[in-house]
């Protein structure tokens, strides 16, 4: 009797435990310095949505060229759907289309080197003209076991991995850390990396910086049926042990 309480206890510990493993990233990492990690020049494609400003000393000519803009009102520059509202798209063949300025072709540029072009193609009718540009269509999916499973917009100019899962509010605790997948849209196809996030290499990985429209999924772990019936199985388990004990006692 006493030999059967003592594995039913062993098995309840496990079975608790179990729920509370895998929990942590990057565990192989001791007190040591990394390599450089530098994220990849993202090169603008046709479909991209970009802020761009033009601003000069005069308030009447900026707003000239920055009519797109002037246009919305300020509850709606606030919200999701402003990002087409008051942003340019690149053209199927690699254009934006500005007022005044015209067409200028900014595909397969970086973002730096597309704002230079820009002001390059500003200088012709402004002196003082100053360009800004940045990348607005930005947007990252994170599926699957994750807080909060969506779509989302980083403002940034690049977005690692980490951050993702941090902007969908952590992995749950039935999350797959070793083997987390993004999903990539190429020219040459549908590109797949498998991560382990408990890896410490994982940053050298051509999947650690996400892209624009990546999609990442978190698989569950094995055995997040029986965690998710752990506190079942707690209580049978601790119903049965009382019932042995109580039966124990009675033969006495």
């Amino acid at each position: 009797m006493k030999n059967f309480l003592l594995i039913i206890s062993v098995f309840a510990a496990t079975v608790a435990c179990n729920r509370k493993s895998q929990l942590v990233y990057l565990n192989d990492v001791t007190n040591e310095t990394l390599g450089a990690v530098k994220a990849p020049v993202y090169l603008i494609k046709p479909g991209d949505v970009l802020s761009i400003q033009i601003y000069t000393q005069d308030p009447n000519i900026s707003r000239l060229f920055n009519i797109a803009n002037t246009q919305t009102t300020t509850s709606v520059y606030n919200s999701e759907i402003s990002t087409y509202i008051t942003g340019f798209s690149v053209s199927d063949s690699g254009e934006v289309n500005l007022p005044v300025i015209g067409k200028v072709k900014i595909a397969e540029l970086s973002v730096r080197n597309a704002q230079e072009a820009i002001q390059q193609a500003a200088d012709r009718y402004l002196k003082d003209a100053l360009v800004v540009v940045k990348l607005l269509s930005f947007r990252v999916t994170v599926l699957g076991e994750v807080k909060r499973p969506g779509t989302y917009i980083n403002y940034k100019d690049n977005l690692n991995i980490f951050e993702a899962i941090g902007l969908a509010g952590d992995l749950s605790d039935f999350g797959k850390r070793t083997n987390v997948l993004v999903l990539r849209n190429t020219p040459q196809g549908l590109k797949t990396f498998r991560m382990d996030l408990q890896d410490k290499n994982i940053v050298s990985s051509d999947g650690f910086f996400l892209q624009p429209n990546d999609t990442l999924i978190v698989e569950p772990r094995s055995g997040k049926v029986m965690a998710l019936n752990t506190p079942n199985i707690q209580l049978l388990l601790s119903t049965l042990t009382t019932l042995l004990l109580f039966l124990n006692y009675l033969k006495r």
